[in-house]
């Protein structure tokens, strides 16, 4: 069974996890970025203060701040998912043409998160890598 405690943690490995997530992308990243980093990290921003602008609308829950950065932004939808109410879980929501449940809409911001975590440690310099 899916919890928000569960789903909370998903988010949170893919956002803060020290070997695989956004957070330690970035890490990696020494000096200049690649142009492409930017992009990406301003994407993920942008899609995760939908999806929770979605879920908070539907399930009558705090909006996430529009001032907060990305960084900001992972730490407060962890703690948004932790603080939804189980039955919130099965609420339907819409986005990008599709219907989701808030559950199914979290595990696709993982998934998001995850793939974008990979091309943002992708473009960190070589000499970086193990």
């Amino acid at each position: 069974m899916t919890t928000p405690d569960a789903l909370a943690t998903l988010l949170d490995e893919a956002n803060h996890d020290p070997w695989e997530s956004v957070q330690a992308a970035l890490a990696l990243i020494d000096g200049q970025p690649h142009p492409r980093v930017g992009w990406l990290t301003t994407h993920l921003r942008a899609t995760k203060h939908e999806y929770w602008t979605v879920i908070a609308a539907a399930t009558g829950t705090p909006a996430p701040p529009d001032d907060a950065g990305l960084t900001r932004l992972m730490t407060w939808e962890v703690q948004a998912a932790r603080s939804l109410r189980p039955e919130a879980l099965d609420v339907a929501v819409a986005h990008a043409g599709r219907t989701f449940t808030v559950a199914g809409l979290l595990r696709v911001n993982a998934r998001h998160t995850a793939w974008h975590a990979g091309q943002i440690a992708a473009l960190a310099p070589t000499e970086r890598r193990a």
